[in-house]
């Protein structure tokens, strides 16, 4: 299941969800989707194969199915159970070697419990099921949609819907496989995991059926039906195809473009064959994960898959490639090899980021995909310096939240661990041990502890010691560097904690600790393993040390501290001296320092602006992250005129080189940045030129979206919003419903959320539960509007008048996320939301752990004002002011 990562908060509410995502259930939805309780199914009956037959039409609101399942008894028993939620059971039989055994059955919760008047031995067993259900409508489990005029159905099983589809062992250890017959419509397409064996016409209706799928856990099956359209994905060993909705193939060309050298490229790394027989992209119109990693069939949310080749943006190229990259890693780790239970889902996922990641890097290479993958690690580290982070690898009892685990510390903490301790073994030796793991648990399940075998096996040294330090504790550790006399240097740990926040008790990591390090003339490194609470070293060539840099190449998960003089120093030295991830890891490391109580907040400002000049895009990206966190902590009131006299100091430079408009032969680089440059300057940095700039561009793409450069037709649609007013909403609303392009609507979408106008803003709200909006759009307007301070109370207040609504409405998992509305930089809603929460209908399985989380953020940030609001206050009121007609000089010419 696919994260993507965003660098500004998107309109899709599972990120910053992405980061998005605290995914849980809403438990007032009447047994909804994943929301999985008790404990795992007992062993003594066990499946080893079973048949699906479902018929289905989308047009009608529930189907009939069967299935058959071979069962393997290993232990004498009266009892077993399997999964079943909200299926109508109408005929069950039980047979063994001597025939039919009689069977009574019971449902609770999701398990369907059958009991024997007779013990059963250890044998062979069959069991078949016939059932009726109703399509689930949330865009969960097995559900159906309609687009225009026409029905499809689509799967959504992780991590716990297939047994909302049909009877099924829904555990991931129990992988055996699948023989699918769908019965359909007779001019529908039916797609499955696997190539189709046969189809039969027969009164209107067609059954298909599928080639047995390798052993499988059930939450990787996949069906789609409907009037499907497909176009073929040449040069891959295996046929491919992009599958999208009647009308919609036109858009699919560069996915079937960027397909086939992702997966020659992971071929190449794994050295295994891509593991299945085909492979198809499919493109959904309601999807919440993003994507999801069904073998063979791959399924997107459309405007990630589906891309317009007349107004494409880099960012929507760069968004398909490393969502793709990271789903097809998983056709070898997570299907090839797949966890045996949830407790290792952070592996599942971080590995899928970290080798997507690492592939689309290097098949294309413009896109920087290695360098964003710092912008992920820091995320993580911000949410790791709080008490209310949890350890990455957890027992797993009861998973009625388990959606809960895929945050940002199971993809970018797993995928920074990862990244470390390759980088301590080297890139050969860790792909020898990855390889050897997959090699020798194909088609089977694993536990983290069989990769760290590998790996320890591969390096000759302990692998799974160090790694367990990362995994099983909760945190982020701090490496402190002190030069001493005579060369030596100092290094010590301790769990790193924002201030005012003390850690409940000691903790201890193996670091693998990279250091940089310069006499002024010649920069060395050097690597070594952390162990101990301080380790004493004598630094090579270290007569004079100019600077030090505790974490080189940036690829450790650890926060670092030097003295305040070699801080200075360092930033001093890093446009020449470090790299870029190092320069976007240094600025990191400074808001860090700045939550620690470590960094005075003008001294923060001050360096900072050091970065300004900086050639490189993605640190001027970094730069603007660290801005965010400036804005939401500091900038309020009567500060929000300095705070855009320093915007403008900070990013006009940046703006002046790399020009308003996209250039032919420009880095993608650039493109990417550009929207975000503008954005700023628009809207913090008051700039009346680009404000007009983008009501110009608006215009433009609203006549024609052809006309102007793609990459910029979003922000200039949402900047636009921002001063717009209820005619302007009505426009953008008739777009929003007439748009086919999914990344149109998405544009569209995200600017009804952009609005400031009071009267607007209520209008979007009511949009959000009156308008024709799908299940993962109806939180995308209010957590646009709930990122401006004066707004969040009005946000909140919807949530608590339409709860129920809401609920009923979204997917089942985005409810927890509702808290999010009571937090920002104050406190003053926490206690209304704990008071909402615990009261009846309204406690969601999850909810205490999120209130939990949205407090600590809440109250790390109001501690950070009320201590560093004088400093800061005093550097901004510093700076000089903006005059009216100084507003219209940043814009410049358009390069």
């Amino acid at each position: 299941m696919s994260r993507p990562r965003a660098n500004r908060p998107p309109s899709d509410p599972r990120v910053f969800i992405i980061s998005i995502i605290s995914m849980a259930l809403a438990g007032t939805v009447a047994h909804p989707p994943a929301a999985a309780t008790g404990a795992r199914l007992e062993r003594a009956i066990v499946p080893t194969f079973e048949s699906i037959r479902l018929v289905i039409d989308p047009s009608s609101p529930s189907y009939k199915g069967s299935v058959h399942v071979d069962l393997a008894g290993r232990d004498r028993t009266g009892a077993f159970a399997f999964h079943a939620r909200d299926i109508a059971i109408e005929r069950m039989t039980l047979k063994g070697k001597d025939g039919e055994i009689p069977v009574e059955h019971a449902t609770k919760d999701d398990e369907v419990r059958v009991t024997t008047q007779h013990l059963l031995e250890p044998g062979a067993y069959t069991l078949d099921v016939d059932f009726s259900a109703d399509f689930n409508t949330q865009a969960a489990g097995l559900y159906r949609l309609k687009v225009d005029d026409d029905w499809y159905t689509f799967t959504q099983f992780e991590a716990t819907d297939a047994r909302g589809a049909f009877p099924c062992w829904d555990e991931p250890e129990f992988k055996i496989p699948f023989r699918v017959t769908l019965v359909v419509p007779e001019a529908h397409l039916a797609i499955g995991n696997t190539p189709i064996e046969s189809e039969k016409v027969s009164g209107g209706q067609k059954e298909v059926v599928f080639e047995t799928t390798p052993p499988l856990p059930v939450y990787l099956v996949a069906i789609a039906t409907g009037p499907l359209e497909t176009i073929p994905i040449e040069g891959m060993s295996v046929p491919g195809r992009v599958v999208t909705v009647k009308g919609a193939s036109g858009l699919a060309r560069e996915a079937a473009r960027v397909t086939p050298p992702l997966v020659a490229s992971l071929e190449k790394y794994f050295g295994i064959p891509y593991p299945y027989h085909k492979l198809d992209l499919i493109a959904v119109p309601e999807f919440w994960p993003g994507a999801m990693e069904n073998a063979g069939a791959i399924a997107f949310a459309d405007r990630i898959l589906l891309i317009d080749p007349r107004a494409a943006s880099i960012e929507q190229k760069r968004t398909l490639v490393a969502v793709n990259a990271h789903e097809l890693a998983h056709m070898w780790f997570g299907d090839l090899v797949t966890m045996k239970w949830w407790d290792d889902l952070w592996l599942n996922e971080s590995f899928a980021s970290w080798m997507g990641d690492k592939i689309a890097d290097q098949v294309f290479p413009g896109y920087g995909l290695g360098i964003a993958q710092v912008d992920g690690m820091q995320t993580a580290m911000t949410t790791d310096a709080r008490l209310s982070t949890r350890a990455m690898r957890q027992p797993i009892v009861d998973i009625e939240n388990l959606d809960q685990l895929a945050d940002e510390l199971t993809y970018d903490k797993g995928q920074a661990v990862l990244t470390m301790f390759e980088s301590w073994l080297g890139p050969e030796t860790f792909r020898k041990g990855v390889v050897d793991y997959l090699k020798a648990h194909r088609w089977g399940s694993a536990t983290a502890s069989d990769l760290w075998a590998s790996l320890s096996k591969a390096a000759g040294k302990d692998v799974g010691g160090p790694m367990a330090t990362f995994l099983d504790q909760a945190g982020v550790p701090q490496v402190k560097a002190e030069m001493l006399p005579g060369g030596r240097l100092r290094l010590s740990q301790k769990r790193f904690l924002n201030d005012g926040v003390v850690a409940p008790k000691p903790a201890r990591w193996q670091i693998p600790v990279i250091l940089k390090y310069s006499d002024g003339k010649v920069a060395r490194t050097r690597t070594l393993l952390l162990k101990d609470a301080s380790l004493t070293v004598t630094l090579e060539g270290a007569g004079h040390v100019t600077f030090i840099h505790p974490n080189a190449g940036e690829t450790g998960y650890y926060r670092s501290q030097v003295s305040p003089d070699m801080l200075t120093a360092l930033a001093d030295a890093a446009p020449k001296s470090l790299d870029a991830r190092e320069r976007i890891g240094t600025i990191g490391n400074l808001a860090s320092l700045l939550n620690a109580g470590a960094l005075r907040g003008d001294d923060d400002l001050r360096l900072l602006g050091r970065f300004a000049e900086d050639a490189r895009p993605e640190i001027i990206d970094a730069l603007i992250d660290h801005l965010e966190k400036i804005k939401k902590a500091f900038v309020v009131g009567d500060l929000q005129g300095p705070f855009a006299a320093y915007v403008q100091k900070t990013l006009s430079p940046a703006l002046r080189r790399f020009g308003k408009a996209r250039v032919e032969g420009e880095e993608e680089a650039v493109s990417v940045l550009r929207p975000d440059l503008l954005e700023w300057l628009a809207l913090e940095g008051q700039d009346e030129a680009i404000l007009d700039y983008a009501d110009t561009l608006a215009r433009s793409y609203v006549d024609d979206p052809a006309s102007i450069d793609p990459t910029l037709a979003g922000v200039a649609l949402r900047v636009s919003a921002s001063r717009g007013d209820m005619a302007l909403f009505k426009e953008y609303r008739r777009r929003f419903e007439k748009a086919k392009v999914p990344a149109e609507r998405s544009r569209y979408l995200a600017a009804l959320g952009s609005f400031r106008d009071k009267e607007v803003v209520e209008a979007g709200l009511a949009y959000s539960l009156d308008g024709p909006l799908r299940a993962q759009e109806v939180l995308s307007i209010p957590g646009r509007v709930a990122q401006v301070p004066e707004f969040r109370p009005v946000v909140w207040n919807w949530v608590t008048e339409n709860f129920k609504t809401i609920v009923q409405r979204v997917p089942a998992n985005y409810g927890v996320n509702l808290v999010r509305y009571a937090g920002g930089c104050s406190v003053d809603l926490l206690e209304p939301a704990r008071a909402f929460f615990s009261a009846p209908g309204h406690d969601l399985p999850g909810i205490d752990a999120e209130i939990t989380k949205v407090a600590d953020e809440a109250s790390d940030c109001a501690r950070l004002r009320q201590r560093e609001q004088p400093s800061v206050a005093a550097f901004l009121r510093g700076q000089p002011a903006i005059a009216s007609a100084d507003r219209r000089t940043t814009a410049g010419s358009d390069r």
